[in-house]
């Protein structure tokens, strides 16, 4: 009974405890980083501080004092989730799982990495949490644990002879002082200037030497990339190298292969400007086999003709060639396979099975017709044998069936020559 009450009063301060406590993040493994402006004017600075720090801060290499603080804030999250536990266990009285709760042992908590991904939260302005901040490291430390932040960007301003000064700091627990990143003085709130600076410092915080950034300038489309002979993937036109020698591979549509050895820099954001020199290729003839067509080059008309000359053609390149009776053709070059190209376009009929259809249709129409104008002269030659053998009228019967049946023989000739003719069309 005794031993009962024990754990019972134990479990009642320990979820009395847990209550109080405002529960941190479960499961998180990256590092958090809120940004806090501490001037009602800086809330324009904060967004660009944000996107910044996701692109050139989104992974942080932990020194030995945010290892700690990580460890730490690990530590605690694993304290309050058992004291979570606890009271559940508590709050259904059943005792058996609150024995293994209190039986378990604290998991060890894994740092066996160097970096984290970063996530960044935008705070709004508040005056007065403003003015604690500024006031005191105790409150720094204390808004930090309320919101499980591992560090905080802290951005600052006051009038200085005309200027607007900016200083952006980092904070966290374990540092003697806060750090200055940018320190920067602005007129009317123009922020852009700042934008360089803070891109250097917080990839460098970031960083801490093991990273250094290539951005290319003035890129062309399709452009792919290799590092040291691996195909890279290019984020905007920024590459993230780890420091010392790279060759590096550019290769793009249409123009000659770059390839030269560059020096990636710790914590340093390098700009590249390449010269891409494009390639010439050799004249490309193109014939139309089938009549005059309207040409059309990358959707723009270059008249109508049996065959065009390009004389410096690009690839990749569309060509489209369209005629009267016939169906759109649309070609695809994507390298100079040919110095001539022969292209035969199929007649509508062949093109769209409606049209071909009709086509067959006519065609059997006449084939019947033909065959009921042969039978009806052959039966009116019949017929003039038999009955009324003196009667001029079968004459104009086997003469006027007879001219029908021969017409349309002849053009059912025509259109069946005609019909194979289309449908030996091909390219």
């Amino acid at each position: 009974m005794g031993k009962n009450m024990a754990l019972r009063t134990v479990c009642i301060v320990l979820f009395l405890l847990c209550a109080s406590t405002l529960a941190a993040q479960e499961g998180t493994m990256s590092f958090s980083i809120g940004i806090v402006p501490l001037d009602i004017r800086l809330d324009t600075l904060s967004e660009m501080v944000g996107t910044i720090a996701n692109r050139y801060g989104s992974q942080i290499f932990l020194d030995k004092d945010e290892t700690t603080l990580l460890s730490d804030r690990l530590e605690k999250e694993a304290y309050l989730q058992r004291n979570r536990d606890l009271g559940k266990a508590y709050a259904s009285h059943d005792q058996e799982k609150l024995q293994q709760v209190l039986d378990a042992e604290q998991p060890a908590i894994p740092l066996d990495f160097d970096s984290l991904p970063v996530t960044y939260h935008l705070e709004q302005f508040d005056q007065d949490l403003a003015s604690a901040l500024q006031a005191s490291d105790d409150a720094l430390a204390w808004y930090c644990s309320k919101n499980t932040y591992d560090a905080l960007l802290l951005l600052d301003s006051e009038e200085l002879a005309g200027f607007q000064r900016i200083r952006t700091q980092y904070y966290h627990p374990k540092l003697a002082e806060k750090k200055t990143l940018t320190d920067s003085l602005v007129q009317n709130s123009y922020f852009q200037p700042l934008e360089e600076p803070l891109e250097k410092a917080l990839f460098a915080l970031a960083s801490k030497g093991n990273l250094g950034i290539v951005t290319l300038n003035d890129i062309p489309p399709g452009l792919a990339v290799s590092v040291d002979g691996k195909p890279t993937a290019l984020l905007d036109t920024t590459l993230i190298l780890s420091p010392g020698p790279h060759i590096l591979g550019l290769n793009a549509p249409g123009y000659q292969p770059v390839e030269m050895e560059i020096e990636s820099k710790a914590d340093v954001i390098q700009p590249f400007q390449f010269s891409f020199e494009e390639v010439a290729f050799p004249s490309l003839v193109v014939h139309s086999e089938t009549a005059k067509v309207h040409w059309f080059l990358d959707g723009n008309p270059l008249g109508e003709h049996l065959s065009i000359s390009l004389s410096d053609p690009t690839y990749p390149m569309v060509l489209t060639l369209s005629g009267k009776g016939f169906a759109q053709r649309v070609v695809h070059l994507d390298s100079p396979s040919y110095n001539e190209l022969a292209i035969t376009l199929n007649a509508k009929e062949l093109a769209y099975p409606s049209l071909r259809d009709d086509a067959q249709k006519d065609f059997y129409k006449r084939l019947r017709n033909t065959i009921l104008w042969f039978g009806t002269y052959i039966g009116c030659a019949v017929l003039s044998q038999m009955y009324a053998t003196d009667n001029p009228l079968w004459q104009v019967g086997l003469v006027g069936t007879s001219s029908l049946a021969l017409v349309s023989s002849i053009a059912m000739a025509a259109d069946f020559l005609s019909y194979e003719s289309l449908a030996g069309a091909g390219i």
